[in-house]
């Protein structure tokens, strides 16, 4: 080879296999492989690509590319709506990176691979416990395959067709129960808000109880508007209406306040993407299902629970299974396949780890730091709360100027500044919604506050 002639890199083939492969089918050039390919069609020239690279060559160039991107490790991130920044104890990743677990998957033999199905087991309780009903599936998808799963257990338990959500629910889990549920002839229903507390409207949601065939309703808590939803209220409504009711809740919420299972809520569906998973670009994530024994025939995917061998011993198995794969296509309860075991290690694991008390004074922090930024905000000229309702750790707040502007002049400063709020639910197209975790502190929070004012001073300018 000579000097200037760079190695082949990723050729994987030498010029001997090439041509013994030619021999084996009978043909003397690689260009007689595309014999039946019309000679108009063909290019005659070589690829119009930049010179091939060494691996160590490739990777410098990748590694450029890479630092151009904006990301929240070089930007202060306050983006929320289903995907939060926490912080992940090193033990998650140390102990998910076991080779027995980095190929986690629900074995489909029911008795199988023990250490795995009793890590399943207790996910199921300690989530369990977490949302404050005693059934709890072995995940599925997202936060949103889960409140539709949800939706659909609704509708089969009760036989009918219409599910109430509220106006201020987020819009990809709105898109992901149309998919679910538009061509299993359900019909979704939105309940408004009201305008002042953001909170579902109860006359509102009274009288779409009273007008349509109802199977149950969804809340949402914290909404779409960052606003914690009155839980027990809405559940004394739907019980006196004999219907079901289905709350989709932030896990991180249920650290600071009664979970919506102890409020009587009847199914609880999360995102579990708080609890010890990285952002990763919007997932993978995990769906998470909890609901009572009553409901439980009803529920998708796999649980896990605790038997006896025919020795006596204590023993862990797939005591559901009703799937496509296991039963009539009729009878089964979903079509979830694939389950996301490995990040339900990592929700075990991190909830393990923090423990009850940690796990409580977590959501405190996200409390504080949000409201810390909340007040800071008020204070600057033209910014005002969207709604007066309770927030938890995102707040959606009104701007002088439209979101999407003051969102790409804070960029300019290091700072994703949050989500601008549809201005069909805000009425403004200058609404915010802002998400803090306890990876901010106070400083972080002056410098997104100072950061604000600078960009509001140069519209008045």
């Amino acid at each position: 080879m000579e000097n200037n002639v760079r190695p082949a890199g990723y050729c994987v083939h030498t010029s001997r296999e090439r041509e013994e492969m030619l021999a084996r089918m009978g043909l003397d050039s690689i260009d007689s492989l595309f014999a039946d390919v019309p000679e108009e069609i063909r290019l005659s020239r070589l690829l119009d690509l930049p010179p091939r690279l060494s691996e160590w060559e490739l990777l410098r160039d990748v590694r450029g590319f890479v630092e151009r991107n904006a990301t929240t490790h070089t930007h202060q991130c306050f983006l929320g709506g289903g995907a939060y920044e926490h912080y992940i104890p090193a033990v998650i990743d140390a102990m998910v990176s076991r080779g027995e677990y980095l190929t986690a998957y629900t074995p489909y033999q029911p008795e199988m691979s023990q250490g795995l199905l009793q890590a399943l087991y207790e996910f199921q309780i300690l989530v369990g416990r977490l949302l404050g009903l005693p059934s709890v599936n072995c995940s599925v998808y997202d936060g949103a395959t889960a409140l539709a799963e949800a939706c659909w257990m609704m509708c089969s338990k009760t036989g009918r067709r219409t599910i109430l959500v509220p106006e201020a629910l987020w819009i990809d889990y709105r898109a992901v129960l149309h998919t679910y549920l538009e061509a299993r002839s359900v019909s979704v229903v939105s309940v408004r808000h009201d305008a002042d507390s953001g909170r579902l409207d109860e006359q509102a949601l009274r009288s779409e109880i009273a007008s349509a065939d109802v199977a149950g309703v969804v809340l949402q808590t914290p909404n779409a508007l960052g606003i914690v939803e009155d839980v027990q209220s809405i559940a004394e409504i739907c019980k006196e209406a004999r219907l079901l009711l289905c709350v989709a809740v932030s896990p991180m919420l249920c650290g600071l306040i009664e979970s919506p299972g102890a409020h009587g809520a009847d199914i609880v569906t999360c995102e579990g993407q708080p609890l010890g998973l990285p952002l990763s670009a919007g997932g993978p994530y995990i769906g998470i299902i909890a609901t009572t024994k009553q409901m439980e025939p009803f529920i998708p995917g796999r649980l896990v629970g605790q038997v006896h061998d025919l020795n006596g011993k204590l023993a862990y198995a797939l005591i559901k299974e009703g799937r496509e794969q296991h039963v009539a296509r009729d009878k089964a309860t979903s079509h979830i396949c694939s389950n996301q075991a490995l990040n339900a290690l990592r929700v075990v694991i991190y909830l393990a780890v923090l423990g009850e008390r940690n796990f409580m004074e977590l959501a405190q922090v996200n409390a504080a730091n949000a409201a810390y930024l909340r007040s800071k905000l008020q204070a600057l000229p033209g910014v005002q709360c969207l709604r007066s309702g309770f927030g938890f750790n995102e707040f959606a707040i009104k701007l002088p100027i439209a979101a999407q502007k003051f969102c790409l002049r804070m960029q300019a400063h290091g700072i994703y500044a949050g989500l601008p709020i549809d201005q069909a639910l805000a009425g403004v197209d200058c609404a915010l919604l802002i998400a803090v975790t306890e990876t901010k502190t106070r400083e972080d929070l002056d410098r997104y506050a100072h950061c604000a004012a600078l960009c509001l001073e140069s519209e008045e300018k």
